[in-house]
């Protein structure tokens, strides 16, 4: 009797350690380090943002609402697809589409109407070559035992029908500061006139597949106004489909004209 049982056994202790997942991590450096490293490997996702706030115009005093202002995306990293579409209801409700199908890009603008505009070839087939991911992990690792980084784990939060991993990651002013003087193409800009004395990051991770499924920030500041961002990821490596635009909708060029 003990032989006829000893497979199902065998198979039963199978079944029940594959569903146990991966075991669970406490070390909240490893979690971000893990998560990221498992997400590069993804082939595909969606990503969506929305906002909601307002942003004032640090020199000029312009204040305009950001609620309503999204943007959402399928990528496809491997068949080199790209169907995003964004919305700014505060900038004069502009709302737009785009597409990248290998080396063809797709563009259409409320504010130019409804023909698309194209741009490929040459101008995409000289892009830069794909970054070394394995690098870019190895740089965020560094980063993050960098002096005043700051990175805790909170409780476990419900994700869907999942639950995920909750971090929190604090990078003091002075840290973007170095970063931003390294940047010598970006405009000259104190962060901390928008984060104060450190940026806030709320990372969510899934508990079994370790992806990153989360990042939201909140910002007060007196300079630059009061809002939220949040980048959900999912739909993690299922197929995307974008297809061009019909050809009489399509125009050759480069130059968008937003009508002001």
């Amino acid at each position: 009797m003990l032989r006829r049982l000893s497979p199902v056994l065998v198979v039963m202790t199978f079944v029940l350690a594959a569903c146990q997942g991966n075991p669970a991590l406490s070390d909240p450096k490893e979690i971000v380090t893990s998560g990221f490293d498992a997400t590069a490997e993804l082939n595909s996702f969606h990503v969506s943002l929305a906002l909601d706030g307002s942003f004032s115009m640090p020199d000029s005093g312009g204040t305009f609402a950001l609620t309503g202002t999204t943007f959402e995306a399928d990528v496809d990293l491997d068949g080199k697809l790209v169907g995003a579409t964004f919305a700014v209801p505060a900038l004069l409700g502009l709302s737009g589409e785009l597409r990248v199908i290998d080396s063809d890009l797709y563009f259409k603008t409320s504010m130019t109407g409804t023909m698309w505009s194209h741009m490929g070839g040459d101008a995409s087939a000289s892009a830069s070559p794909a970054p070394d991911v394995s690098s870019m992990i190895d740089e965020l690792r560094a980063f993050l035992d960098k002096e005043g980084v700051e990175t805790a784990k909170l409780d476990d939060v419900d994700c869907g029908d999942r639950k995920c991993y909750h971090i929190e990651l604090t990078i003091p002013a002075e840290l973007m500061n170095e970063a931003e003087a390294d940047a010598s193409m970006l405009p000259s800009m104190d962060p901390s006139e928008f984060f104060g004395e450190a940026l806030v990051l709320d990372l969510l991770f899934d508990r079994e597949k370790s992806w990153l499924t989360e990042v939201s920030t909140s910002l007060t500041s007196e300079s630059v106004g009061t809002f939220n961002a949040t980048f959900t990821f999912s739909a993690f490596d299922e197929p995307v489909t974008v297809s061009p635009p019909p050809s009489d909708e399509v125009t050759e060029g480069t130059d968008f004209d937003f009508g002001f």
